[in-house]
């Protein structure tokens, strides 16, 4: 088994990447580290390692964007590929126990339980999510703890293997022909919604698994709470992704979700 793992980094320090890529290095399964660059950094353009390969790409043209170059140029050379962010860590025994579960499955994306430093669970497989479960979690927090209750399926038992229509974006594992077939990233999305979009796609065409008994961490700053700018670039990005799958009608979006929360009933 063969793994190629991409992280963008935008004016990332090396003490930022560090717990990344000291997990990373460890596991034999991984063949290359792809540090695409969207912006110009000296210490990884001169940093050596056997596993790492650093491609720049043209400017900060998004998240997508970045990953995408590393999927054109090496997708086809892995048995998976990993999406994964800067603010990543885990323990070996966490990552065996993950790609195990990966191994006996014919699906073709997935991801274990993600954790912030504290052990709170992130819930990193959902919903696909309504306008009313986006701008309400933005907006309304009293209004929008009641949606997430079903949106995250924190009413639900997760303590077993589920399949989801929806992904988070921090460490997506792909079966790699697959995500050529896809084509990756839809571009028009510079940051955030983007995770959502080809989790959807993938899950619709492939399966899309989440694995619970495996867990990793995830820093998640949650910039977009705070940082203004960030808001304005997740309202546009919905804004894209409403536009492109519908916004108060989308059948799909509708089956995608009840195959999700009949697995609980069953």
């Amino acid at each position: 088994m063969n793994i190629i793992v991409s992280i963008v980094i935008y004016r990332h320090s090396y003490a930022d990447l560090k717990p990344t890529l000291d997990s990373l290095f460890l596991s034999p399964l991984i063949s290359k580290i792809i540090l695409v660059d969207n912006d110009l950094s000296d210490w990884a353009e001169n940093f050596k390692h056997e596993k790492i390969i650093y491609l720049k790409t043209n400017g900060n043209y998004g998240f997508g964007y970045g990953h995408n170059h590393t999927i054109k140029k090496y997708a086809k050379e892995s048995d998976y590929f990993l999406i994964c962010n800067p603010d990543i860590w885990f323990e070996q025994k966490e990552f065996e126990k993950f790609i195990r579960f990966v191994k006996n499955r014919s699906e073709s994306l997935f991801i274990p339980k993600i954790i912030y430093p504290n052990g709170e669970n992130q819930y990193s497989a959902r919903l696909l999510p309504s306008p009313i479960n986006l701008f309400a979690r933005r907006f309304t927090s009293r209004f929008s703890d009641k949606l997430d209750q079903k949106y995250l399926l924190k009413n639900f038992d997760l303590n077993k293997e589920i399949s989801a229509p929806s992904i988070s974006g921090c460490f997506m594992l792909f079966r790699s022909s697959a995500l050529v077939e896809l084509g990756g990233f839809d571009e028009r999305f510079f940051l955030y919604m983007e995770d959502i979009d080809l989790s959807r796609r993938c899950a619709e065409k492939y399966g899309a698994m989440y694995y619970p008994l495996a867990k990793i961490i995830h820093q998640h700053d949650q910039g977009s709470y705070r940082n203004s700018s960030l808001l304005k670039i997740h309202l546009k990005s919905a804004f894209v992704y409403f536009n492109k799958w519908g916004w108060f009608y989308d059948a799909d979006r509708r089956k995608l979700n009840n195959r999700c929360l009949n697995q609980f009933f069953t």
